[in-house]
């Protein structure tokens, strides 16, 4: 697979250690959608962004998904949900247990080795890490995210995703099992983009600190839908509470988020080493500085 990450990287001028990780995400959603999995979850966040709405603007370092069938858990107490929500932990960890055996990654599904298993929200939801020793000879991981209850307000919708594989007789020839894969299109649901959108939004003022990325995908969103967040006001409104009136810690990090939603907050470039096009510096500054007076509006509306 090295050779191959090289040949892929140094045709698109692009750093190889995302190549590769790109790489990995793409044969396991791959491996995903060909099991039950994919009819049972939706996929959405960055990864989504770049393989189906938006293209390759920038790299994406992680998977994350939401159950669908949100009904099962109506009328269900607290502890009976926990239950619920163990065993399906317990057979989606064997899933990506047998993904991992397959491509050469390091997971156990074991929910006291946080090294491998991280749960929260009383099983609501769940962070898998799968490692591997990585191009430059170090060891990292991929981030599996799964969502297990929320408040899904657009209808998903099923589509084609992609990857930032070129096309060449060249690599498929010398590579064929590793092109064919990464060349490959895969059915998948996903969100909405204006579900994504919200959900971003909500995850800057729920989320300890900032990510830059966070930013720039609702730049890129907004700009290439010509969406007007105003108008996502009220939907963004009743997820955000959704998650409050779940997880009570959010609400302190939304009080602590009010006070740092100004531009000079914001981690300029922090995370541009994930960028692939150009950003606009003065249009960027010029969106931050309009969405971050309409963010704490927002925060002071939700109660």
């Amino acid at each position: 697979m090295k050779e191959f990450v090289e040949e892929v990287s140094k045709r698109l001028k692009l750093d190889k250690s995302l190549v590769e990780k790109d790489l990995l995400l793409h044969q396991i959603l791959l491996d995903l959608s060909k099991t039950n999995f994919a009819e049972n979850f939706a996929f959405k966040g960055g990864s989504c962004l770049i393989k189906y709405y938006l293209g390759y603007y920038r790299f994406s370092v992680d998977l994350d998904f939401t159950f669908l069938n949100q009904s099962i858990f109506k009328g269900l107490s607290q502890k009976a949900v926990r239950r619920l929500l163990s065993s399906k932990i317990d057979s989606i960890g064997k899933l990506f247990e047998k993904i991992s055996e397959k491509r050469g990654l390091d997971f156990k599904c074991e929910k006291g080795n946080r090294r491998y298993v991280e749960l929260g929200g009383g099983n609501k939801f769940v962070t898998f890490k799968l490692w591997f020793p990585s191009i430059i000879e170090t060891e990292t991981f991929i981030k599996i995210q799964i969502n297990f209850v929320e408040n899904i307000i657009f209808p998903v919708k099923k589509v084609e995703l992609r990857s930032i594989c070129p096309e060449s007789k060249e690599l498929e020839f010398l590579f064929p099992t590793y092109y064919m894969e990464y060349r490959e299109t895969i059915p998948f649901n996903v969100y909405d983009i204006r579900e994504i959108l919200c959900e971003k939004v909500r995850a800057i003022l729920t989320r300890r600190g900032f990510k830059e990325r966070d930013f720039i995908d609702i730049y890129f969103i907004s700009s290439k839908f010509n969406i007007n967040l105003k108008k996502l006001k009220r939907e963004t409104l009743e997820k955000l509470r959704f998650i409050l009136e779940l997880y009570k810690k959010y609400r302190r990090n939304l009080r602590e988020k009010v006070s740092m939603l100004s531009v000079k907050n914001f981690p300029f470039g922090s995370e541009r080493h994930l960028l692939i096009e150009k950003i606009d510096e003065k249009k960027l500054y010029s969106f931050l500085t309009e969405f971050m007076k309409w963010l704490k509006d927002l925060a002071e509306n939700v109660t």
